[in-house]
């Protein structure tokens, strides 16, 4: 294959000619390496033969994914350029012994979109400051993940678990409250075991409505029902065939969709709706919930023989109050993440931190999450302090607007301070115009005005500007 992008006129400096041009490129000590948008290789220099031992003719307009399997490299940090679209390093060693500090760097065309990724590899690696990504692609994977954090000994016992049982083709169910990371570590199981060469996916079962459960499932023929696809569509169990199929709060499933998914366990197979023949499968099932299930059986509500045969193995991940230990390093990995999103750069303070790393966080790492992106997001200034955080956090009941208050005996005013103080509570709790409508049972036409009454009097939105609870309404 022509080297072709290498004689676009367009990238030839001075009056060289393309072949000159071409030539020097290809003289290089450096690897140069070019992959289009699809991970094809488009383009590879001669230091290739020093590291891979193949001729560049042997390597351009082949996939990135022919070379994994054939042991080129240890790791790769192409999957996350494609995903983060940023600029990262990575060391590597190579099947001829070589290490490597592997440069990677996204081009984008003029609408913004990822063109080309092109790598300059070297092998001299002394002196060098290595970038230490959180996500890695190694060999014969098809999926990365970061390690979830486990500092405290709960957690480096469910991680330890986990990879236990990850090599071990076995059905399991993640249980633990809501928001303690069992969709994570249900993708770090797939991402280091056998499967993880082929798709994971993950089912909501509580965000489909029961008469469409099955459908996504296990899919449907051609004319089905009213309203089907022209074509059929193919269920989930289907699209993970090879892979992991994460079964998210099982606990919501109808008892008729939970007996055809305990055939699926038992034979490996079922029939798509509308279908007449069986389709055999292979897929590895995890199952999630926050509810008691066994509970559940005994009321009747989840089959006993499903319950069974997904509870091989259990792993119980603890609450976020439990294992403080991982608070200060998911603040850190969240405030990393935030900032690079927003373009910013917000710190925490230490008394803030430790405020942070107290708190009883009912709502586990996911209330966490969100709460150092609100942070993030209407903090003015780089520095977080305790200042910045919800009253409930600090046990401050000052509201920023201290003033003598004097006696009322009036009907109407004593009642709008009621009313005032109860939106102040409830706008403090809820963080948003749309659940504050919900707590409250009023529309949230009602609850914008109540808010522009009592918070953002006279245009001003200083009372709630430094809440995280107020990031939803401020960012309208």
């Amino acid at each position: 294959m022509e080297r072709g992008i290498m004689r676009n006129s367009a990238i030839i400096p001075w009056n060289l000619h393309p072949s000159e041009f071409q030539r020097l490129i290809d003289s290089m000590y450096d690897e140069v390496l070019i992959y289009d948008n699809q991970y094809t290789i488009v383009y590879i220099n001669d230091a290739c033969s020093r590291h891979y031992g193949y001729q560049p003719e042997q390597m351009i307009g082949k996939s990135f994914f022919e070379f994994v399997d054939g042991n080129c490299w240890d790791i790769s940090v192409l999957p996350v350029i494609y995903e983060k679209k940023k600029t990262y390093a990575v060391k590597q060693k190579t099947k001829l012994g070589s290490e490597l500090l592997t440069i990677a760097v996204p081009i984008f065309d003029s609408q913004k979109n990822l063109a080309y990724v092109i790598m300059n590899v070297r092998d001299n690696l002394s002196g060098v400051k290595l970038f230490n990504p959180d996500y890695i692609y190694r060999k014969s994977s098809l999926s990365y993940s970061t390690v979830p954090m486990c500092k405290s000994r709960e957690m480096e016992q469910v991680i330890q678990f986990a990879e236990r049982i990850s090599q071990v083709d076995v059905t399991c169910i993640l249980t633990g409250e809501s928001g303690t990371g069992k969709t994570m570590v249900a993708r770090y199981i797939h991402s280091i075991s056998p499967r993880n060469a082929r798709p994971f996916i993950s089912l909501n079962c509580a965000s489909i409505p029961n008469e469409l459960v099955e459908s996504e499932l296990f899919g449907y023929i051609k004319g089905a029902f009213t309203g089907a696809n022209t074509q059929g569509k193919k269920g989930l169990f289907e699209a993970a065939s090879g892979g992991t199929l994460l079964l998210d709060e099982i606990a919501e499933l109808s008892l008729s969709t939970q007996a055809k998914l305990l055939h699926v366990l038992q034979d490996h197979e079922f029939i798509p709706i509308g279908g007449s023949s069986p389709v055999k499968v292979d897929v590895r099932i995890i199952a999630a919930t926050n509810k008691n299930l066994r509970q559940m059986v005994a009321d009747g509500q989840f089959r006993e023989d499903l319950f069974y045969r997904l509870n091989v193995v259990e792993i119980y991940l603890p609450p976020l109050r439990k294992r403080k230990a991982d608070i200060p390093d998911l603040i850190q990995q969240f405030l990393k993440e935030f900032n690079e999103k927003y373009n910013l750069s917000r710190s925490l303070d230490s008394h803030a931190l430790e405020t942070l790393v107290n708190y009883e966080w009912k709502g586990n790492v996911r209330e966490l999450r969100h709460m150092i992106e609100r942070l993030v997001v209407t903090v003015t200034g780089d520095l977080i302090t305790t200042g910045h955080l919800p009253q409930n956090m600090t046990g401050s009941t000052d509201t920023g607007t201290a003033r003598e208050v004097p006696k009322i005996t009036d009907y109407h005013t004593r009642m709008q301070n009621f009313e005032e103080a109860m939106i102040r509570e409830a706008y403090q709790k809820c963080g948003s115009s749309r659940k504050m409508a919900a707590y409250l049972n009023i529309s949230q036409t009602k609850a914008n005005r109540l808010i522009q009454k009592y918070l953002l009097g006279n245009g001003s939105k200083k009372d709630i500007a430094v809440h995280p609870a107020g990031a939803e309404d401020l960012l309208q």
